[in-house]
């Protein structure tokens, strides 16, 4: 004969009847059954109360909810809707202004009537896309990575200002560049990064702080990343405010700041022959606890990479969407401009589709925006 399966009304019915019959205390009860006084006491006064049928699992919503909106205050949400497309927040004010007198529901009240009836659409997954500008960009090999900034302005002994430029490789800790400037301008720049990439050779990648000239509060793209791009170069980007995503480079400026600026040199000239030395003795004389006491000479080479003689054009495949960018950094599309980056100005970038009304854009094999056609938008 099959043994009978005890369920929990079963268990609640023998503890609560052991107690009643006094063949165990509340105590006793709850020692043997595993649970506490106050849930023996329950079951005993629920069975007293209700007999058996009073012991079943008991839904823990409440009786009643005062907090709940009216059918007439849903449809008067749900009016002001229909007729000027508002959202929660705008409805809620107009409740306020129209009906001063009216218990007003909360915002996610609001928010919640909106969906519940269809006036909201589901927001949408956005595809993700890599990003030329993501960190971090681990380097795995000398050549792989350079750090790039500018050291703190300071004032030299002619009055004049002083903007040193630093270049790094991130495996070797080798000092690529350090180059006393006039000014924190691309013009100024550029040339001392050509001369680098020629002698050194091509990154994968150059890490950057967000400040100027390599990057621009203005946009998604700047002038010196469309250059790096051109060029087969990722531009990677501190986050902002987060100097420790380029820690090793800003150690570094602390132990020039100490060797060049005091105090600092009379002018420019005199300022760079300071920088030269700090520059040999970082590479081959100071052993460097970030890569085990190594001097950075020891381990730095050359990337494989030769500066091209020629900058390549963009190739991108027969499906995609072309583009040529206007000079006031907008792209044209479905007869709408939609801005993008002045640094991209005369260049050609591609878009292909990815999902419903949302395409990637691609600028030399890097992509680099998202564009929602239902926003019109960049993202």
């Amino acid at each position: 004969m099959p043994l009978k399966e005890t369920t929990i009304v079963d268990w609640r019915e023998q503890m609560a009847l052991a107690v009643i019959r006094g063949r165990m205390s509340v105590s006793e009860g709850a020692r043997f059954y595993g649970v506490t006084r106050p849930t023996v006491r329950l079951w005993r006064d629920r069975y007293l109360a209700e007999g058996r049928a009073g012991l079943g699992d008991r839904s823990h919503a409440p009786h009643s909810c005062p907090h709940r909106v009216t059918p007439e205050v849903e449809e008067l949400v749900l009016k002001l809707h229909r007729k000027w497309r508002f959202g929660s927040k705008k409805i809620c004010r107009r409740l306020e202004d129209d009906y001063p007198d009216l218990v007003r529901p909360a915002r996610s009240t609001v928010d919640e009537i909106l969906k519940r009836n269809g006036c909201v659409k589901p927001q949408k997954r956005r595809p993700k896309t890599r990003s030329p500008f993501s960190r971090p960009f681990p380097a795995e090999a000398p050549g792989d990575v350079h750090t790039i900034d500018h050291k703190g302005d300071f004032q030299m002994g002619n009055g004049k200002r002083c903007y040193p430029l630093t270049m790094v490789d991130a495996f070797s800790r080798f000092l690529l560049a350090c180059e006393a400037l006039e000014s924190t301008s691309l013009d100024e720049a550029w040339p001392v990064i050509v001369r680098v990439f020629k002698e050194h050779g091509l990154p994968r990648a150059v890490h950057s702080d967000n400040g100027s000239p390599f990057g621009t509060p203005h946009s998604r793209v700047s002038t010196l990343s469309v250059r790096l791009m051109k060029l087969g170069i990722q531009p990677v980007f501190s986050r902002p405010g987060k100097p420790q995503d380029n820690g090793s480079h800003e150690r570094m400026h602390r132990d020039l700041k100490a060797r060049t600026t005091r105090p600092p040199e009379r002018d420019c000239a005199s300022q760079q022959l300071s920088c030269d030395s700090f520059r040999h003795f970082y590479n081959f004389e100071r052993p460097h606890e970030g890569i085990g006491q190594e001097r950075p000479a020891t381990l730095h080479r050359s990337s494989p990479r030769p500066y091209p003689k020629r900058i390549p054009k963009p190739d991108y495949p027969g499906h995609f969407e072309k583009r040529t960018i206007k000079n006031n950094g907008c792209l044209r599309w479905k007869n709408e401009l939609i801005y993008l980056a002045h640094g991209l100005k005369g260049e050609t970038v591609a878009l292909e589709p990815v999902d419903d009304q949302i395409w990637r854009v691609f600028f030399h094999g890097f992509a680099i925006a998202t564009l929602d056609e239902e926003e019109n938008a960049f993202v």
